[in-house]
């Protein structure tokens, strides 16, 4: 994958294989529920119906999703696909909550881990 990715970069003219994705980049961004157990960081990311997580991807042009220990509510088990599109469990429930960023490219995955740790600085309600 990495290969054929760097020879794309070396010679516009590469074609890849047909069955080639271009390899995600991906980045966690820890959510610091220990030291603000009371702030809902969850709520703040997610927003109403999900409105604010699908405005900060359509605008960064990258997946966001939480993951970890409390991101899925209790009873519910969570799936993913994976590249075959088979169903699998997610074992991240054993990590900390945090936030998974997946982008195509860099200045994506960028813009949306800023948008993310600009959520994750806690307001002061008494303002």
């Amino acid at each position: 994958q990495e290969l054929i990715d760097k020879a794309i970069k070396l010679n516009p003219l590469f074609k890849p294989p047909p069955d080639h994705r271009p390899q995600k980049l991906e980045k966690k961004i820890y959510i610091p529920i220990k030291e603000f157990p009371t702030y809902n960081f969850f709520g703040l990311i997610v927003g109403p119906r999900g409105n604010t997580q699908k405005k900060m991807e359509k605008e960064s042009g990258a997946k966001i999703v939480i993951r970890g220990r409390g991101s899925v509510k209790e009873g519910k088990k969570p799936h993913s696909f994976d590249q075959k599109g088979i169903v699998s469990s997610i074992s991240s429930d054993d990590d900390d909550l945090h936030v998974l960023i997946v982008a195509d490219t860099q200045q994506s995955l960028d813009k949306a881990a800023e948008m993310i740790q600009a959520l994750l600085v806690p307001m002061d309600e008494t303002q």
